[in-house]
């Protein structure tokens, strides 16, 4: 019999690394191509692996809640096809190992790149090579952050912590990339070898009581932890707040006019997001210089409009999946968007190409009770626009009359490097103008 290595596939451009979820096969169970194997979560998305090849599931070598980078092997199937397995091996390593070129440019101006690792058990202390760092390299409290060196923010941060030096470590992931495990795995090692640059407790936060009786700890998902590198990104970005009332009545009335006929074409709701979003696109549309990003050289317009739509999964957290081109949809077409962004979020069938892209962000955070809430902009967008709770409340009207109304907050967060106060007012009004016009003659198609 023939065996057949399974191997940790690289699931995106930035993704190095994935955390094992769950073994959907287990040792002995047979296994048809196509099968699914292994649930796989990534900073950037949930998803699952399927067989390349028909055998049997013979060895797992990732346990669950096991982080492994790409290329590792994951399990081992027995197989009667050794002319299938052996493409299929060849493929995955293809995908485990970047081309020269691009390593070398990706490494610049490091030292020469290490070799892609070998096949290995994961965690193995095999899989990590220690380089030996000049004198006084680490263990001082000031450690080395080169830029040439590649590894994220929240790996920077983590070393950081360790009192590590990121150039002692050799990089095992995509084109030398130093991963969390490069860490980790250096860090538990650090008596033994280099008892100077063993890791130093990170101060306590002043408003942490300390832990007590009782208390558990909850272990970081890797989509908390990804949301934690990225809102900490984001906030170095200087940010602004606006607010502005919108008068939703005649939005509503319209909705509820509009909404059984939707239904029946539809076999769905038509939600207030449509209006919002649509609202948000026309007001990009007035207002270009909120559709764009901050970069060193200078403000950078985005021609595309690609409208980031927040869903929340409860405690689980938040996945923004990204409307494409939201500017060539109609009021149904955001609503079909819209409809299988959530179904898509809330099954975990999203791809990477569906989290990517985005250009303005809208969180709809009315459904969860919010009056005012104070939205943080995404890297790379220069604002994001929550619409709250919509509330029936007395209103005075022009001519001096007191009337009921359906009234909502809407607020803007904004990159102030990006945009000023003005401009941030003016796009709000845009999108109330929009939304307080909206009537039985506004087409839905």
């Amino acid at each position: 019999m023939a065996t057949f290595e399974l191997r940790m596939p690289k699931l995106g451009e930035s993704v190095t690394e994935g955390t094992i979820g769950k073994w959907l096969k287990q040792p002995g169970e047979p296994v048809k191509k196509y099968d699914l194997l292994v649930e796989v979560q990534t900073d950037k998305v949930n998803t699952e692996i399927p067989s390349e090849i028909e055998g049997t599931l013979k060895e797992v070598r990732v346990k669950e809640g096991e982080t492994v980078s790409v290329g590792t092997v994951l399990a081992v199937f027995e197989t009667g096809a050794a002319a299938a397995a052996q493409p299929a091996e060849a493929k995955a390593t293809a995908q485990a190992t970047p081309p020269p070129s691009e390593g070398k440019a990706a490494a610049a101006p490091r030292a020469p790149e290490a070799p892609a690792p070998q096949p290995a058990p994961a965690r193995a202390p095999a899989a990590t090579a220690e380089r030996v760092a000049p004198a006084g390299g680490g263990g001082n409290g000031q450690v080395a952050s080169r830029p040439d060196i590649r590894a994220t923010p929240a790996v920077r941060k983590l070393a950081a912590e360790h009192d590590v030096d990121l150039a002692r470590i050799e990089g095992t992931g995509l084109g030398g990339r130093v991963t969390r495990q490069d860490v980790e795995q250096f860090v538990a090692r650090a008596p033994a070898a280099a008892p100077a640059a063993a890791p130093r407790p990170a101060p306590a936060s002043p408003a942490s009581a300390a832990p007590s009786r009782g208390d558990t700890l909850v272990p970081l998902s890797q989509m908390r932890r990804a949301i934690a590198t990225n809102m900490a990104q984001a906030w170095t970005a200087p940010h602004a707040h606006a607010v502005m009332e919108i008068d939703m009545t005649g939005c509503m009335r319209f909705r509820e006019t509009a909404s059984a006929d939707f239904k029946a074409r539809e076999g769905f709701d038509l939600s207030p997001a449509a209006f919002i979003v649509k609202a948000a696109v026309e007001a990009l549309l007035a207002v270009p210089l909120v559709n764009a990003s901050w970069t060193d050289q200078g403000v950078m317009l985005r021609k595309a409009i690609n409208v980031g739509y927040a869903v929340a999964l409860g405690d689980e957290g938040l996945i923004v999946p990204v409307i494409r081109s939201a500017d060539g949809l109609s009021i149904a077409g955001l609503m079909r968007a819209i409809r299988d962004a959530v179904d898509r979020t809330k099954a975990k069938k999203l791809t990477l190409d569906d989290l990517q892209g985005g250009t303005f962000t809208v969180n709809n955070t009315g459904p969860l009770g919010t009056v005012v809430s104070s939205p943080i902009v995404p890297p790379g967008q220069a604002a994001i626009v929550s619409s709250e709770t919509i509330k029936k409340r007395l209103m005075v009207m022009p001519d001096d009359s007191i009337a009921i109304r359906s009234i909502m907050n809407l607020v803007i967060g904004f990159d102030h490097r990006v945009i000023d106060g003005a401009t941030a007012a003016r796009f709000l009004a845009t999108m109330r103008d929009w939304l307080e016009r909206v009537d039985e003659s506004c087409p839905v198609y």
